[in-house]
């Protein structure tokens, strides 16, 4: 697809070109005629040392957008790593398996990928590895500034891929289960998440008469009510919504389920406003669009969102959209609903992922009753 068929701007498309131009006369392919991320920054170290912050990302983006649309781009670093036929082997594995969601597979990468190339320095062969080399590496990371978060998942990213290889006899057999991938959060923490009462004094703050506050407030309403994640927020297509029925149907980030939810009278009233005085009449199928043009999915939800909840002025401290997914799990479990309705309310397979947030309301243990969030704004 070209930029001018993708809908952009005549000065778009020629401050492109002039981009273009600069980056054919200073990036010089590597090994096999490719380019990647080592020329390009091979090619800004030479040429644009001096440029700023804006320049050099503009001519990265530029870049990548051009030799990939020449075929010539590769993903990673030219030159063939020892770690690349693993990681593609396994990638490829995993998604023919179905176990797990494009996005987890492909999110799993980044640190397996740290770890061979950490590994590969150290001389150790992959048969060779064994549970101190992984915690080693772990703690190497911690050091170098990975938060608690990245250092948990990156223990789940190397147990899902010693798990394949032990199945294919390309490591020690038992490993995988040596890699702890327990939660993060400090002892006597919770989930961070706003106060419902602050939720509920930001959603009354959007003003439906603005264009970009009435997506927002629609956006907001569903991650507040339904817990939704961004990546489900942003895939929400038009049919998910069945106004003769009066339902919602998600289809969960993980694993791919699918759950079908009553539609709440204000997030109705939220949505059917966004769609009939602000959402472009476009192809598109998806619900939430971006607000300029060219019309497309918008797909980056989280700074827009992030903007919008601090602009209310609702909220003591700075909070992102995923937040809201935590309140919505922390006001359920104090209005009485079992860890296993939040389960299941939330779309995660196990009561362990929702277990910690019993720690913010011991006493909503004792009582059980079913989810319900209407009428909470």
């Amino acid at each position: 697809m070209t930029l001018e068929t993708a809908g952009h701007s005549k000065r778009y498309i020629a401050e492109r070109a002039s981009s273009i131009l600069v980056v054919e006369e200073a990036v010089r392919p590597g090994l096999e005629g490719r380019i990647g991320k080592r020329e390009i920054a091979s090619a800004l170290t030479q040429r644009r040392s001096g440029a700023g912050a804006g320049a050099r990302k503009e001519f990265s983006a530029a870049a990548r957008s051009w030799f990939r649309f020449l075929g010539l781009y590769t993903e990673g670093r030219s030159g063939e790593r020892p770690s690349a036929a693993l990681l593609s082997a396994f990638e490829a594995a995993l998604l023919s398996e179905g176990r797990y969601s494009p996005v987890t597979v492909r999110s799993s990468l980044p640190p397996i990928a740290a770890f061979l190339d950490w590994s590969d320095r150290q001389g150790n062969c992959l048969d060779e590895i064994t549970p101190n080399h992984v915690q080693d590496f772990l703690a190497a990371q911690t050091l170098a500034g990975w938060s608690r978060r990245t250092v948990a998942n990156a223990g789940r990213s190397l147990r899902m891929f010693f798990c394949f290889a032990e199945r294919r006899g390309w490591s020690k057999t038992g490993l995988s289960r040596t890699i702890q991938t327990g939660p993060v959060l400090r002892r006597g923490t919770s989930p961070s998440g706003p106060p419902w009462k602050e939720v509920r004094r930001m959603l009354k703050a959007l003003d439906p008469s603005v264009p970009s506050e009435c997506r927002a407030r629609a956006i907001l309403f569903l991650a507040s009510i339904y817990g939704l994640r961004r990546c489900e927020l942003a895939r929400l297509k038009l049919d998910d919504f069945d106004w003769g029925q009066g339902t919602l149907t998600i289809r969960r980030a993980k694993r791919g389920r699918v759950q079908t939810f009553p539609i709440q009278p204000e997030v109705g009233d939220a949505i059917i406003r966004y769609l009939r005085e602000v959402r472009p009449h476009t192809n598109h199928r998806h619900v939430f669009l971006t607000l300029h043009r060219p019309h497309r999915p918008a797909e980056n939800l989280g700074p827009s969102m992030r903007k919008v909840m601090r602009a209310t002025g609702a909220f003591q401290r700075d909070w992102g959209l995923h937040a809201l997914r935590h309140a919505c799990a922390t006001e359920l479990l104090r209005r009485g609903t079992s860890l296993q309705g939040i389960a299941l309310f939330l779309g995660h397979r196990d009561l362990s992922s929702v277990s910690i947030y019993a720690r913010s309301d011991e006493r909503a243990l004792r009582r059980v009753a079913d989810f319900d969030l209407s009428g909470l704004v």
